[in-house]
Formats: C-alpha cells, sequence, structure tokens
C-alpha cells in the first residue's frame, strides 16, 4: 500500500513536471472566427466647377446600392447611408468608414454628394461618384483580421443647377 502511495506521488510529480515544460496546449495553429475587414477613407476638397472655388456644406456620403446606376441626375432610392461628412468653409472633407469582405465588390463602392444647405452657397446638383480603391495608399497596422486604412485623394467638382437645367 504504502508503495502504491509512491509510486503514485511519484507519477504525479512527473506528470506535472511534463506538463510545465511542455505547455498545457497543443501545437495546432489557433484558429479564429471574424471576417476580414479595413476602414476606407476618400478625402480631398468640393469645388464649383465654373470658378473652382470652395463650396461648404456639401454632404459627402457612403452607400451601398445594389441596383442600377444614377439616372436623370436623381439618387436611386433605397440606398443604405453609412458615414457621411459634409464639407467645411474651405471645401474641405474626410469620410472613414468601416467595410468588411464582401461590402466592397470589386473594390469599389459609390460615394453620394449632395446640396443640402439649400441656396445657401448656390444650388449644386446632386452626383454619385464610384471610388475604386486598388491604388489606395494603406496605412495603419494590421492585426488579425483588420487590414489597415486604405485612402484615396479624390477633390469633387460641382456642376451649378441652372434655371431649366434642373
Amino acid at each position: 500500500m504504502k508503495k502504491n502511495k509512491s509510486l503514485i506521488k511519484t507519477l504525479n510529480w512527473v506528470l506535472a513536471g511534463l506538463l510545465a515544460i511542455l505547455g498545457f496546449s497543443n501545437c495546432e495553429p489557433r484558429v479564429e472566427y471574424g471576417t476580414p475587414n479595413a476602414s476606407y477613407t476618400v478625402k480631398g476638397k468640393v469645388v464649383n466647377k465654373e470658378d473652382l472655388k470652395p463650396i461648404k456644406g456639401i454632404r459627402i456620403g457612403y452607400g451601398l446600392y445594389p441596383g442600377p446606376v444614377l439616372m436623370y441626375g436623381v439618387i436611386p432610392a433605397p440606398y443604405t447611408q453609412l458615414a457621411a461628412d459634409s464639407s467645411n468653409i474651405t471645401g474641405d472633407y474626410k469620410l472613414t468608414q468601416k467595410f468588411y469582405a464582401g461590402d466592397i465588390p470589386e473594390n469599389e463602392t459609390p460615394v453620394y454628394v449632395q446640396d443640402v444647405d439649400g441656396n445657401e452657397n448656390g444650388l449644386f446638383r446632386d452626383t454619385v461618384i464610384n471610388v475604386n480603391f486598388d491604388n489606395a495608399t494603406r496605412s495603419g497596422k494590421r492585426t488579425d483580421w483588420y487590414e489597415g486604412e486604405l485612402s484615396i485623394e479624390l477633390d469633387i467638382e460641382l456642376t451649378p443647377k441652372k434655371e431649366g437645367n434642373e
């Protein structure tokens, strides 16, 4: 009986020592669950196409629209409005949104540009610009599923609305 107890104690010490040396985990790669994602940034300046003066109060926004392209100068509805920004007094804007894999097919997404301030700075035509991120500048630290930030510079020239040319 005494020999049995000492044998069990010795085996426990040996197993504890092996576990301490080899660790408690196995050598399999870790499995992660999630979806690859990245922050997409578009920044630039909004100007009047005729005189190249900056325009304040123009709304610039990402949107996901799974249907046909712009018709007759009207932004199609319904579309899902995502992040949005308004141009400041110098016409500058910066738009950032995190997208997941599959949100941006072929690395291209529509950016909606809307004159939302009324007649304050004149009236401008709303438009949709398809922004391609193939040549975007990549920055930020990549971690696990996060791919960093993709940035693109985009200056927007808006056409003023004229009477009879809505």
